[in-house]
């Protein structure tokens, strides 16, 4: 054990986790709906299709993981829906029936071999044509009503002329190459629109991932990101800010857990000390009642632990403090010396043996979990004196009247404790109705 450790935290809102997870599969759903309707409309417009409706699922932002999974559900099935809806409007446009091949008049008797050997060749020529002619719309027509709804609205028109001409191919070869040019003009068209759909997603899911992010990060961000053209660059920036905004959340709630644990077992912490530990990052609470816990008179006033919290990381620190005016700043010899630093000893092993594995325990109880990075031993050096200006009001719990002042049934005890000689040893104090204390910081704090 120790008389200080660090530890890293860890907080999970498990409901907090899934409500953005499930807003961010929303959101691209959503995209997905819009870019469906437009596909609809498009192919309403340039064919006279069925009207497809596709409707837009929307949620209100104070929605919980419940009605999001609701939404979504619904979102997919009516996506999935569309889609198909789509597919059967694109068949009823592609796959008409391919224009008849035109007879071909009979050939009227040659008085010469040649002349009906050349008859019998255009004949066959124009038969093979037919076939790859045949055997290319049925190809083309598969390919449209595949990929036809994810093409680009606007091309749509060139792509029935092209199967136009197809069906007018008076060559094998013509009949190839337009298909050809049409199947490369389809990918084409498919790739870009995907990279659309992909894109609008993306900036969907990222436009919703900065509702979780601060206001001045979210303001910027989201402006950077609406007019990006490619948002794939700024995701690493999106997801530092929303962790930094996830941070400080965490380090509120991590202060407010510390704050009860500490109260629970009597620690004298006051009504700010959540507000200071998590606006300033160190605070210093008294043991106050926990010190009766050791026994009559083994922990004396003036010890208490700094509690520190990193600015720039999930780092906590607990140190074992003294007061400043308990003397431990003027060391004294011989035996007197001894005996204070045996007293000390007896205070870090209570605290590292009793008090910082209860802490421990109760904060992961309340969700957040303290892996201990590193420790100091008990009895490897004197308790610390804490920062000037950091001890709580003359070391003290009190009451603040309305004028923030000591309460009037407190300042009779208030003065008689100002009496009492420092490191002098006193028993468990008598149970106070609240503990509300004002605390000093390492730095001047406006108030």
């Amino acid at each position: 054990m120790s008389n200080s450790a660090a530890y890293e935290w860890s907080y999970v809102d498990v409901e907090a986790e899934r409500r953005r997870e499930l807003r961010a599969q929303l959101a691209q759903e959503t995209a997905r709906s819009h870019h469906l309707r437009g596909q609809a409309k498009s192919l309403r417009r340039a064919y006279r299709t069925a009207k497809i409706d596709v409707d837009v699922i929307t949620v209100p932002v104070s929605a919980d993981s419940t009605e999001l999974a609701l939404a979504l559900d619904s979102a997919r099935r009516i996506n999935q829906q569309a889609e198909a809806e789509l597919s059967r409007a694109a068949a009823d446009v592609w796959s008409l029936v391919p224009a008849e091949t035109e007879e071909q008049p009979t050939a009227r008797p040659a008085t010469a071999r040649a002349a009906a050997g050349d008859g019998r060749t255009a004949r066959a020529g124009e038969e093979r044509a037919a076939q790859v002619r045949a055997a290319a719309l049925v190809e083309a027509e598969a390919l449209l009503e595949r990929d036809g709804p994810a093409c680009e609205p606007e091309e749509l028109p060139l792509f029935a002329r092209r199967l136009e001409a197809l069906r007018q191919a008076r060559s094998a070869e013509e009949a190839r190459t337009l298909l050809h040019d049409l199947g490369v003009r389809v990918h084409r068209s498919t790739q870009r629109q995907r990279t659309a759909a992909r894109t609008s997603a993306l900036r969907a899911g990222l436009l919703d991932a900065l509702e979780d992010a601060a206001p001045e990060d979210r303001r910027r961000l989201a402006a950077a990101v609406a007019e990006a053209d490619d948002p794939a660059g700024l995701e690493g920036e999106v997801a530092r800010a929303v962790a930094r905004a996830d941070a400080a959340r965490g380090r509120s709630v991590v202060a407010d857990t510390l704050m009860q644990v500490l109260r629970e077992r009597d620690y004298a912490v006051g009504e700010d000390f959540a507000d200071l530990l998590a606006e300033s990052g160190s605070v210093v609470v008294p043991f106050g009642e926990a010190a009766g816990t050791a026994g009559d008179g083994v922990v004396p006033d003036g010890y208490g632990v700094r509690v520190a919290l990193a600015a720039d990381r999930r780092g906590l620190t607990t140190v074992l403090v003294r007061a400043p005016e308990s003397g431990a700043e003027e060391r004294v010899g011989g035996s007197a010396g001894h005996a204070e630093d045996r007293a000390d000893g007896e205070v870090q092993r209570w605290f590292c043996d009793t008090q910082l594995p209860t802490i421990e325990d109760a904060a992961r109880e309340h969700g957040v979990d303290l892996a201990r990075t590193s420790a100091l031993p008990p009895g490897v050096r004197p308790t610390a004196v804490a920062p000037d200006g950091s001890w709580p009001d003359n070391g003290l719990a009190h009451d603040r009247a309305p004028d923030g002042g000591p309460a009037t049934d407190e300042r009779a005890e208030h003065e008689e404790d100002q009496a009492v000689p420092a490191g002098r040893r006193r028993g468990k104090k008598k149970a106070r109705p609240s503990r509300s204390t004002t605390y000093g910081q390492d730095q001047t704090r406006g108030r």
